[in-house]
């Protein structure tokens, strides 16, 4: 599973829609939309997906540790794959 489906599949088993998570978080509903996609590129770098990441983790349930493991995970696998 991916870091996007861990953070939707959450929200969702929780009823939250995007804009309630936004609110709660304090995260632009547009950047949790794109979280939710895999997309990173409007981040402006690892570091601050880790950021929102453990903030999402904390308000979803999940292991913040862990998504952000995932998601570095998932980085080398594209760096990886980049290279190739």
């Amino acid at each position: 599973m991916s870091v996007g489906v861990t953070v939707k599949s959450a929200r969702v088993a929780l009823s939250l829609s995007t804009a309630d998570l936004a609110a709660r978080t304090k995260i632009r509903e547009s950047m949790l939309v794109a979280l939710e996609a895999d997309d990173f590129n409007s981040f402006g770098g690892a570091a601050y997906v880790r950021g929102h990441l453990k903030v999402l983790a904390n308000c979803l349930g999940l292991d913040p540790e862990g998504l952000a493991a995932e998601f570095d995970a998932s980085q080398r696998q594209v760096s990886a794959f980049e290279r190739s």
